[in-house]
């Protein structure tokens, strides 16, 4: 790991710094960025402390933060975030109650099944090891590696799950990207923008809605006529913005053709497509209406709500906002949101996708 200070920057949900929906063409007057999104919940085995399966490594105790199986190769005092805990490789830590007690290399973070455990800073994607992604966390300027795997090889034996990105299963029955949720846990992915925010301000997404994270491919997969799906699940696709870098982090969103293939309060948006063939992709993905574009209305149960205005006082973006705010059509059996469960969160998220600047969300340790 390097051994750089901590990096000041900002990001959106993944998130601090968010973007405001310039990868949405088709709505350029989009609404500011309010969306906040929960921290991710994660079906993972937990396993706090493995006890000695493999025999000890010739060379010593390895490196905070190396690779491993067992506890015992991490040394004493240390213990072993391994595959079955959702570490793509396994990962030498050890138990902490404050940063300080992971040097300069490392942060203290909650870990499944309870306590916290030190995970890795770092600046970019390229300071963390494969498998791993640099995310943003909400509430702080730093960022740290956090699990996220992209083949069943950096999980084997097990296999990585692409709605989570950690190793392991998740609970198939909890809702796909797209649907409606009112906390993380509702979410396959764990990962919902919800309706309202952590500071109670409507964020245009009513009922709430489900995502998750993927890789940001090669410019060059964003040049045919559709927005490609990456390594996003199966019915979503990873839209990119102005700020997203191929090998960074983006917002799986579901896909879609038109309108009437999203829920009350949501449009179909066909991003430009880049290069000399002027145009915008075939497909889209749902995202939250600006209610202060053209055409776009709120659905009967939401009136909009105005949140920029040009210099000659006219609105130009506006969001829906549910006109009883007590009523939700969120599933009613949502689970509450786990605090250090596999998924932080960078702050806000934006219908245009996150960047690896800004991240997205920030699995936890």
């Amino acid at each position: 790991m390097r051994s750089a200070p901590l990096h000041t920057l900002l990001a959106a949900l993944f998130v601090a710094a968010c973007s405001d929906n310039s990868s949405t063409p088709a709505t350029p007057d989009a609404p500011a960025d309010t969306a906040v999104v929960d921290t991710p919940v994660v079906d993972t085995p937990v396993v706090t402390d493995r006890g000695a399966v493999d025999a000890p490594v010739d060379t010593g105790p390895l490196p905070l933060f190396s690779p491993c199986t067992s506890r015992v190769q991490c040394g004493s005092g240390r213990v072993c975030s391994s595959i079955a805990d959702g570490y793509p490789g396994g990962s030498c830590t050890k138990a902490c109650t404050r940063d300080a007690d992971c040097g300069a290399e490392g942060i203290c973070w909650p870990f499944v099944g309870g306590g916290s455990r030190c995970i890795p800073r770092c600046d970019t994607v390229a300071d963390c090891r494969e498998g791993y992604q640099c995310l943003g966390i909400s509430g702080r300027e730093d960022r740290a590696c956090f699990p996220f795997c992209t083949a069943d090889s950096q999980c084997a034996p097990m296999a990585c799950n692409q709605w989570t990105r950690t190793c392991g299963t998740t609970d198939s029955t909890r809702a796909e990207n797209g649907a409606a949720c009112a906390a993380s846990a509702d979410c396959r992915s764990g990962r919902c923008t919800r309706e309202v925010n952590t500071d109670g301000a409507p964020t245009g997404s009513l009922g709430g809605i489900c995502y998750s994270l993927c890789t940001v491919p090669p410019n060059t997969a964003y040049n045919g006529t559709t927005i490609p799906r990456a390594d996003c699940p199966m019915g979503s696709v990873c839209p990119r913005d102005s700020t997203t870098t191929a090998g960074g982090v983006g917002l799986c969103r579901v896909e879609c053709t038109t309108n009437d293939q999203c829920r009350p309060g949501f449009i179909c948006v066909h991003p430009s497509r880049p290069g000399a063939d002027a145009g915008t992709y075939t497909n889209g993905y749902c995202a939250a209406m600006n209610c202060r574009y053209m055409t776009q209305m709120c659905p009967s149960f939401a009136t909009c709500q105005t949140t920029r205005t040009d210099d000659a006082g006219v609105a130009t973006s506006g969001i829906c906002v549910r006109n009883d705010p007590d009523a939700s059509d969120a599933p009613t059996d949502a689970t509450a949101d786990a605090a250090g469960d596999l998924g932080a969160t960078d702050g806000s998220a934006s219908d245009a996708g996150a960047s690896d600047a800004s991240a997205a969300d920030a699995p936890t340790g």
